[in-house]
């Protein structure tokens, strides 16, 4: 495989900036929902269980910072420059914003059908760790992304094909996905899937969010801090349908924006919820990066399970995971499409994981290819 010569961001090598994405370990706090507070309980064909709860009650709002909270701001119908639309016949759209949770009007839909068995752990693992240790629990995760130069955003766009990659047999926590990510140092918020039993208890590709503010950390809606207002694009959902190699290729469009005071979450043509800009102690107004990357974790001493599709990135069309369609929102909430000088490669364990060039698109933004099928830890991790 030709190799993309290895770029160094302005003023920051790669070493530094791993240690900008592999940032230290947090312990998250969970959220369990009064009964008291569940208007309906239903379930979904895939068997999850969602609690009806209504929108002032949800978990998020008993975050310190949000009790007084009390209703959504206006969200935009429709964002500039979004990524709604055809994507031409490369591309087919999974149904993560067209679940049918029937809720009463007035309430929101809450995950509640996560591992019975699961202890508490580092749920950000998503955001990029290399290492994590939590009592005598250990877990690494390795990295394929794409990311910018520091510079000043606010928000991307990106459209993140969808696996479901077999992650084989091996010691919990075990999993693989793909995320979508903004941050200002100490600050993330991020977007994708993940294939995670540990977390979910099953085999499947779920939809998936994230936070992280210094030394507190969440993903999807079990702790405070998220605060949603779809009733059909849920975090933690199963994704269906997804891609298979050499058939139909299925994605999600992911849009994170910067407007009125919060981080706006959108799938397709739904605003999932939002990020309040008062979580955040260095992203209140704006972010200095933007990441797409591929992720894979196993426990010490079991091989690593397949990133993305399996495949390398070399592979290509029909047969890789890619990212497509990849901007940056500038400060008019318009998606840029950045000069390739502009952003670099960051893989953690080339030997087991690789991320193609990026290239340019006739419909606008970057696109580029990732993953790769695992290896032994035996292996040497460079």
């Amino acid at each position: 495989m030709l190799r993309w010569p290895a770029m160094r961001y302005k003023g920051w090598t790669i070493k530094t900036l791993l240690l900008r994405l592999l940032i230290l370990s947090v312990d998250p706090t969970t959220e369990e929902i009064d009964n008291n507070l569940i208007v309906k309980t239903v379930q979904s064909a895939d068997g999850q269980t969602f609690a009806c709860v209504d929108f002032k009650s949800q978990p998020s709002l008993t975050h310190p910072l949000l009790k007084n909270h009390t209703r959504q701001p206006m969200l935009p119908v429709s964002f500039p420059d979004s990524t709604d639309g055809d994507k031409g016949p490369k591309f087919h759209i999974s149904d993560v914003e067209m679940s049918n949770i029937d809720c009463p009007p007035g309430t929101v839909p809450i995950l509640t059908s996560y591992n019975a068995s699961m202890s508490p752990r580092c749920l950000d693992k998503i955001i990029g760790y290399k290492y994590n240790e939590i009592g005598n629990n250990k877990e690494y995760t390795q990295t394929a992304a794409f990311a910018t130069v520091a510079s000043t955003f606010y928000g991307l766009q990106s459209s993140i094909s969808v696996w479901e990659p077999d992650l084989g047999t091996g010691k919990e926590p075990r999993f693989s996905g793909a995320m979508a990510i903004v941050e200002n140092e100490g600050s993330r918020v991020a977007a994708g899937w993940s294939v995670d039993p540990y977390l979910y208890g099953d085999n499947q590709v779920h939809f998936e969010i994230a936070w992280v503010d210094n030394e507190k950390s969440c993903v999807n809606v079990r702790c405070a801090g998220f605060v949603q207002t779809s009733k059909k694009a849920t975090p933690g959902i199963i994704i269906k349908p997804v891609s298979i190699i050499n058939g139909k290729q299925y994605i999600i469009r992911v849009k994170i924006i910067k407007l009125l005071g919060a981080w706006i979450l959108k799938v397709g043509e739904e605003i999932v919820g939002y990020w309040p800009s008062k979580l955040f102690s260095h992203m209140s107004e704006s972010a200095d990066r933007i990441s797409w990357m591929g992720v894979a974790g196993a426990a010490p001493g079991d091989p690593f399970p397949p990133m993305g599709s399996g495949q390398p990135p070399d592979e290509g069309d029909a047969k890789s995971a890619c990212f497509s369609d990849a901007k940056v929102i500038d400060a008019s909430g318009r998606g840029v499409t950045l000069a390739l000088n502009r952003v670099n490669t960051v893989v953690t364990a080339p030997k087991c994981f690789d991320v193609g060039r990026p290239t340019s698109t006739e419909d606008g933004g970057l696109q580029f290819y990732y993953g790769g099928t695992g290896c032994s830890p035996s292996l040497p991790i460079e």
